[in-house]
């Protein structure tokens, strides 16, 4: 319907706003952790999904292109809705719903109102599926494959990249070792964990 909106932010509220685009006000819902870096007042562009029912339009929007594909990725898993997926992406960025992805961390999502353990489960497992199968949400989720980059500031990565791994290699060595540890494994452990498993290859 609306791929995007672009107008100036008239009223704000955590998880909505209403923008004034050339005299018209629209409801857009975004994501809180979005909203908290807004202005009432600024000038602003939204990538938009419409979401229609026989009793419901409702617009979404987003500041980032990610976001937003991410929001009709959420979308398409069983049990997730558009509040539920909203409430996904205001708790956790696009890095930090990859790495809950990739070392299967339900907790990350259980953290989110409206999501169980096995509510949880099952997106984890959706989207490992969809990652395996569609290039461009592998390099969006940061999943290892060709040109694939190392998450910036995952210490455990950095330091096997010091040690001569190539980012790619780091971060499947990583994600290999907190598979097996707490998820709140000091990085030294992850470290040596990656190790051992590399010096076995």
């Amino acid at each position: 319907m609306f791929a995007f909106l672009q107008g100036q932010i008239h009223t704000l509220e955590p998880n909505r706003v209403e923008l004034d685009v050339n005299g018209v006000g629209y409801e857009v819902f975004v994501p809180e952790r979005t909203t908290r870096k807004l202005q009432a007042g600024r000038e602003m562009l939204f990538y938009t999904h419409c979401y229609i029912r026989e009793d419901a339009f409702h617009i979404y929007g987003f500041s980032e292109i990610e976001d937003k594909k991410l929001f009709r990725l959420l979308l398409g898993i069983n049990g997730v809705g558009p509040k539920v997926a909203l409430a996904i992406l205001s708790a956790l960025s696009p890095q930090q719903l990859a790495a809950a992805v990739q070392n299967a961390d339900t907790t990350a999502f259980t953290r989110v109102n409206g999501v169980g353990k096995k509510g949880a489960q099952r997106i984890i497992l959706d989207m490992k599926n969809k990652m395996g199968q569609e290039a461009d949400l592998a390099r969006l989720l940061g999943s290892e494959g060709e040109g694939a980059v190392a998450p910036e500031g995952d210490d455990a990565i950095e330091a096997l990249c010091a040690l001569g791994c190539t980012p790619a290699e780091a971060a499947k060595a990583v994600r290999n070792a907190r598979a097996g540890l707490p998820v709140d494994a000091p990085a030294d452990e992850v470290v040596r964990t990656a190790l051992r498993s590399i010096s076995k290859v």
